[in-house]
């Protein structure tokens, strides 16, 4: 079982830097992801986890450019949540995962770019049983 652990740096320039981190937390699986959003779609969606679930523990979103164009909703596969703006590269690990209200199976991007496709990469890790 792989076990995931992750680190943050914060600095300021000319000021106090702050790093964070986790201890090991074990997931029963990863996953690696990369889709290409393309300029105009909506809600296109990304399946995080095969079929219905509870488990994601890590989602990281990373794109080839951000601003105000390309957003994402988590959903459940019913219910999305709010839209979040891909403003900068995106980490939800522990309990920032609950932000989103509801247990994401899926992801769902739009780009409301005439002209630029976004190419997005998701790491996931979860649990694979219920």
């Amino acid at each position: 079982m792989p076990n995931i652990s992750w680190v943050v740096n914060v600095q300021v320039d000319g000021r106090v830097a702050m790093s964070v981190s986790t201890p090991a937390e074990s997931a029963e699986a990863i996953e690696s992801l990369e889709v290409t959003i393309a300029a105009g779609d909506t809600d296109k969606v990304v399946d995080l986890i095969p079929g219905e679930g509870t488990s994601v523990k890590v989602v990281v979103i990373k794109s080839s450019f951000y601003g105000d164009d390309v957003s994402f909703k988590a959903s459940d596969g019913s219910t999305d949540s709010d839209p979040v703006t891909l403003s900068a590269p995106q980490v939800y690990a522990g309990g920032s995962v609950a932000l989103f209200g509801l247990n994401p199976n899926q992801l769902k991007f739009t780009n409301a770019s005439a002209t630029k496709s976004a190419d997005v990469a998701i790491f996931v890790a979860r649990d694979a049983t219920p």
